[in-house]
């Protein structure tokens, strides 16, 4: 970064410069923050992160031991380059600077695989072998990016900058926000400032802040003008000894910008200018005629321009260039900055291009893009900016054939928001050039269609529907386009107001009929799969079917794959054809497909077998496919799924390290939205590996995303009623009746959650409701049992219709005998697998209950022993302090009295309720507890029944009589 600035201090900012060193502190510990900075032009965002970065990379009592101790600093500046930009703008140097730092060896571990390396090479000429490693194609640029950064932060805390927001390509801006929102667990610092004078409502920046307002992890610091104190101080700095009345004026004119302090203070005693334009282009009007024509000729380059651009682009020889430019740096319009020059403000840069004459803007512009063009046409980066020099220098045509070159670029480096960008920059300049079509190779209809797609890959509907309907409006008699036009359009219509229009279906079908053309039939298979997601019962059936000999007769893989997985979630509608499922999609991951397409039928697979209850099954294929992404470079795009899936299958199967390592990384890949799932499932982990202060802290922190996610997936909200429900859940089943009536509500509701989800949710209502000797609420009891009764008859619904009827045994008091024999084949069922390990767990100890009320001791003994052993290395402590409960209040471990026995259950409560507990054995009643403890009554009797839910007491003085045995157990030891 250059150095702007001539004050030998920073002035102030003492608040802001605080929050950005706590946010790098936060980065070293693990916690990565993005820190954005906004203020007006000059007021000085930059020297400001320049006083940041000399601080976090100075070591002046020389503490690092090693090399790799000190932050990586790469900085990266946005470019005005209209309203596209080049993509990836400015990380193109943030890759460098970081290759610098660690090396090619180091950057290329970081980033993985060989797409990825692939990827990453068109930006850091060197890192890739030559000839190519692998026959893989190259992934996404931008995953390629965020794992890059991910993998070097784990080792190294990484500082990005990314200066002038308000200038970043779209790509950029996508790229900072995923990485704000997705990255946990690593060090990693990103400060990004934009000028928030210049962010108007229609701003495309202007989403993206809100979006990152939204965000925990983001840290918001505005930069104000200074205070006339603070003005004084600058001022002193520059030129000490003047007037008191001069600095006071100096304040007022200025504004409290640093920047025009600054400017005003080096006019001396020449007379104020009558504007701030003039005021920006004072030293400017102090060049020579050669210097002023150089740094014009920059100013239509941007902030920077390298000195071969600028020395092909000016019409001064190779001295006169040199003296100009010297003459520029040393009156401080300009510095040198890298390979090339950059100005000292972007306030200078714009007020020097408005000087240019129109016949001087167009001439400079066609330079620039003739010799970039020449010399730079390949490149990803000048593409973009050679298209906007065309337009800048009037000649439409040209910018015309350089946006379809820029294009070209995007799509090969996958970068949807800019080709989205260009496309609809090609619709504008459609009718104002000459053979539109021959040109771009590519009808009107079928540019709108290429936005529509790429602003569904950037999921944004609402722009995508705009661009299907714009290509509708143009596209009058090509059946096929159309018919692509009108699926587009259901698809986003269907995204926004969650139901389609059919008849744009109809119609599709019925321009598609009967053409003899292989596009329209795989086409048409499309479309009809659509129709099969949208309908019920035997339409959809024959809908579906149609598309995959559809799909098989013109032998297209993708779209078989496709259908083929539409099929498969039509039949796990059907709760009697859960098995059947299996089928299509376990032929369709066997077709020859590209690695994303691959990726969705995977995704499908893996989901299907964890809902059948195929747990080890789904591990197997789930990390199969998962580490296929990895390699392909698509992990963001397409491994979120997957990993969730997978982990909840090992969270299933009793493999908790490393599920916790699949759920993180889900929750890092997903969405704002989307991860909330991620986050019910590490909560219920929690709350099965009986860690409910790290629950409730993980909700506190994330309460946020997840009402988000509620809000925009209502149909989501059982999940969290049966997680909710699992927490509640004690040894003995008391007070129980109204989380069991809540997520039986939501289980009732057939459109508001999968049958497996329904399943489990009427398991969790039974055993909160019912215990040994414990009947449950009547009402609770008849909807458990309606929910039975409407069960289909397949094998998962089986394995846990017996499993609840069992619990609803226990409740009614059957012959202990008949309980031991129902658990018995219960846990010899589970025990293989079919049902995650908590249930396994929780079933064991049921079993363990009934061998002691049938009198058989020692084997009830040997169970729970197995199951305090057992059950925490499988993330199920929970089920290990019930057995332990248990065990000691049916006196099974050896030694153990009934005072030991009030002794276990007593140690298991809170120093709050051991507090009520010792008034309950005084006598007090609920009222009195709340005089004496100054809670209301009311909270005291939440306390009691909590108390006695926890140590199985039936009424009061039972819990009276197990706190005298602990007591007096205390007691003995202490004499």
């Amino acid at each position: 970064m250059p150095a702007l600035h001539s004050s030998p201090r920073m002035v102030g900012r003492q608040t802001e410069l605080a929050a950005l060193l706590e946010a790098f502190d936060a980065g070293v510990g693990g916690t990565p923050r993005t820190v954005v900075v906004r203020g007006e032009a000059g007021v000085g965002k930059t020297r400001l992160v320049q006083e940041f970065l000399a601080l976090v990379t100075a070591d002046p009592l020389g503490a690092r031991t090693a090399p790799d101790e000190a932050p990586v600093v790469a900085f990266g500046q946005c470019v005005d380059l209209g309203p596209i930009g080049a993509p990836f703008g400015p990380i193109r140097r943030v890759l460098r600077d970081l290759h610098a730092a660690v090396g090619t060896d180091a950057l290329r571990d970081a980033a993985g695989s060989a797409a990825a390396i692939a990827s990453l090479a068109a930006l850091v000429p060197g890192i890739a072998d030559e000839p190519a490693e692998s026959d893989e194609p190259a992934g996404e640029f931008a995953e390629a990016i965020e794992v890059l950064l991910e993998q070097l932060s784990r080792r190294r805390h990484v500082v990005v900058v990314l200066e002038d927001l308000q200038w970043a390509d779209a790509a950029t801006m996508a790229l900072l926000k995923t990485l704000a929102s997705t990255l946990r667990g690593r060090r990693l610092t990103i400060v990004a400032t934009y000028r928030s004078d210049d962010i108007d409502r229609f701003h495309p920046l202007r989403p993206v802040l809100a979006e990152l307002d939204r965000t925990r992890s983001v840290v918001r610091v505005e930069v104000a003008p200074l205070t006339p104190d603070e003005v004084a101080e600058q001022v002193a700095q520059l030129a000490g000894g003047l007037d008191p009345r001069v600095v006071e004026a100096l304040a007022e004119r200025s504004g409290g910008i640093p920047f025009l302090v600054e400017e005003l203070v080096d006019l001396g005693d020449r007379a104020l200018p009558d504007t701030l334009r003039e005021l920006v282009l004072a030293r400017y009007a102090r060049l020579g005629d050669d210097a002023q024509q150089v740094v014009r000729t920059m100013a239509a380059g941007g902030v920077h321009v390298d000195d071969d651009v600028l020395s092909a682009v000016t019409a001064l020889d190779e001295r006169a260039l040199d003296a100009a430019v010297r003459e520029a740096i040393d009156t401080r319009v300009i510095t040198a900055d890298g390979a090339g020059y950059a100005f000292r403000h972007a306030l200078t840069r714009e007020a020097v291009e408005a000087e240019m004459l129109p016949s001087e803007r167009v001439r400079v512009h066609r330079r620039y893009a003739e010799h970039l063009s020449d010399h730079r046409g390949d490149s990803p980066d000048d593409a973009s900016a050679v298209a906007e020099h065309w337009l800048a220098a009037r000649d439409l045509p040209a910018a015309f054939d350089a946006t379809v070159a820029a294009l070209r670029q995007s799509r090969s480096r996958f970068s949807p928001a800019t080709s989205a960008k260009l496309t609809e920059r090609l619709a504008e300049l459609w009718g104002q050039v000459p053979d539109a079509e021959t040109r771009a190779g590519t009808t009107l209809p079928a540019l709108h269609l290429d936005a529509a797609q790429a602003w569904h890959d950037l999921g944004d509907s609402e722009r995508s529907l705009r661009s299907a309907n714009e290509g509708l409006a143009v596209c009058p008699d090509d059946p096929l386009m159309r018919a692509a036009l009108l699926r587009q359009r259901y698809v986003q219509t269907f995204n926004l107001e969650h139901t389609g229009r059919p008849a744009d279906l109809d119609e599709a079908v019925g321009l598609l009929e009967g053409v003899d053309d292989r596009r329209a039939r795989v086409l048409l298979s499309r479309v009809l799969t659509n129709m099969a997601i949208d309908e019920h019962g035997t339409d959809a059936a024959e809908h579906a079917a149609r598309a995959i000999a559809l799909a098989e007769e013109t032998g297209d893989d993708p779209a078989l794959a496709v259908a083929l997985t539409v099929e498969a979630w039509r039949l796990a509608g059907d709760e009697d054809q859960d098995s059947a499922a299996l089928a299509p999609l376990e032929r369709a991951v066997a077709l020859r497909l590209d690695p994303p397409m691959r990726a969705y039928v995977g995704s499908a697979l893996t989901h299907m077998l964890v809902t059948a209850g195929r747990l080890h099954e789904a591990v197997v294929v789930g990390t199969q496919h998962y580490e296929e992404v990895v390699r392909a470079g698509i992990e963001r795009g397409s491994g979120a799924a997957i990993a969730q899936s997978v982990a909840f299958a090992l969270f299933a199967t009793g493999e908790p390290e490393t599920a916790l390592h699949y759920a993180r990384r889900a929750r890092r890949l997903m969405s704002r939205a989307d991860a909330a799932s991620t986050l019910r499932l590490l909560s219920s982990h929690l709350v099965w590996d009986d860690r409910p202060r790290e629950r409730d802290d993980l909700l506190a922190t994330e309460r946020g995303r997840i009402e988000e996610s509620q809000r925009l997936s209502p149909d989501k909200a059982v999940w969290w009623a049966v997680e909710r429900a699992d927490a509640a859940l004690t040894l003995h089943a008391r007070q129980g009746t109204d989380a069991a009536t809540a997520v039986l509500a939501a289980a009732e509701d057939p459109e508001g959650s999968r049958s497996t989800v329904r399943r489990y949710a009427v398991l969790t209502a039974a055993l909160l409701t019912h215990s040994p000797g414990r009947p449950g609420d009547p009402g609770v009891r008849a909807r458990i049992e309606r929910a039975l009764d409407g069960w289909p008859d397949n094998e998962l619904a089986g394995r846990v219709s017996r499993f609840v009827r069992a619990v609803l045994a226990d409740g009614d008091g059957a012959p202990a005998d008949d309980r031991v024999t129902a658990w018995r084949a219960i846990v010899d069922e589970l025990t293989p697998g079919g049902m995650p390990t908590w249930h396994l767990q929780t079933a064991r100890c049921r079993l363990a209950w009934a061998l002691i009320d049938a009198g058989e001791r020692d084997d009830a003994a040997d169970l729970l022993a197995a199951i305090t052993a057992e059950a925490p290395p499988l993330g199920v402590a929970r089920a290990a302090r019930w057995a332990t409960e248990l065990a000691t209040q049916a006196r099974l471990i050896p030694g153990t009295t009934a005072a030991d026995a009030g002794e276990g259950i007593v140690a298991s409560l809170t120093p709050r309720e051991l507090q009520v507990l010792e008034l309950i054995a005084e006598g007090l009643t609920n009222p009195q507890i709340g005089q004496r403890l100054f809670i209301s009554p009311k909270t005291a009797s939440v306390h009691v029944s909590a108390i006695l839910a926890k140590i199985g007491a039936a009424n009061r003085a039972e819990a009276a009589a197990l706190y005298a045995a602990s007591a007096s157990t205390s007691t003995s030891a202490a004499i």
